[in-house]
């Protein structure tokens, strides 16, 4: 497996709006129960007792709403076996995570700055699109692979990145910080299958203080 990991400091932030960007996302639009009420119906626990979880994901038609809740569920598995209190789900920050990780996908690039497009540059410019009125913010994000015949389950993809950002002690001081409360994630497979039987998928964590 390859997995690599980035990650950006916090800083402060302002409001603003861009909802229309969510529309270019393949698979955004789609009805699903992992898109919205999953997260105010499940905790980590029941989550990962769910059937869906344990499905296998196919590369080439998946519940792109099913492997973001799936990130967001194992981190709050990883916060309570650390005796921290779960993260509150941001519909605000899960879309854009959604952005910037379409982005990354789309435009073939693996960072924090965008520059491939000047409104969504850096963090503070997406999460101001999407109206998150923090005090504070950070962002994780990584990139993953998958091999074609592997049979991984949505579940064991989640804890796979989770774990990956986890062997980093900046991602890892982000996901277990106390002083963050909220949290939205966002990943994606890359568009086409790449050395030989690979599949890469990129996934980014927006996490604020207040909203």
């Amino acid at each position: 497996m390859m997995n690599k990991l980035l990650l950006f400091a916090l800083l402060p932030l302002f409001a603003g709006i861009g909802k229309k960007l969510l529309s270019e996302i393949p698979g955004f639009q789609r009805e699903s129960y992992f898109k919205t009420k999953v997260y105010s119906e499940h905790d980590a626990t029941s989550f990962f007792e769910l059937k869906e979880a344990q499905l296998e994901v196919d590369p080439t038609n998946y519940d792109v709403h099913l492997l973001s809740a799936a990130v967001f569920f194992a981190v709050n598995k990883l916060r309570e076996s650390k005796n921290l209190k779960p993260f509150t789900y941001s519909e605000a920050l899960r879309n854009a995570a959604a952005v910037h990780t379409w982005q990354m996908v789309s435009k073939n690039f693996f960072s924090h700055y965008n520059n491939k497009n000047r409104k969504l540059h850096s963090p503070e410019n997406r999460i101001k699109l999407f109206k998150a009125n923090a005090e504070s913010y950070g962002e994780n994000c990584d990139m993953n692979s998958m091999y074609d015949d592997e049979g991984v389950t949505y579940l064991q993809l989640a804890k796979e990145i989770v774990t990956n950002l986890y062997n980093s002690p900046p991602h890892r001081k982000i996901m277990l910080s106390k002083d963050f409360r909220y949290l939205g994630c966002f990943t994606m497979f890359e568009l086409k299958m790449k050395d030989k039987g690979v599949w890469y998928c990129k996934t980014t964590q927006n996490f604020s203080g207040r909203l």
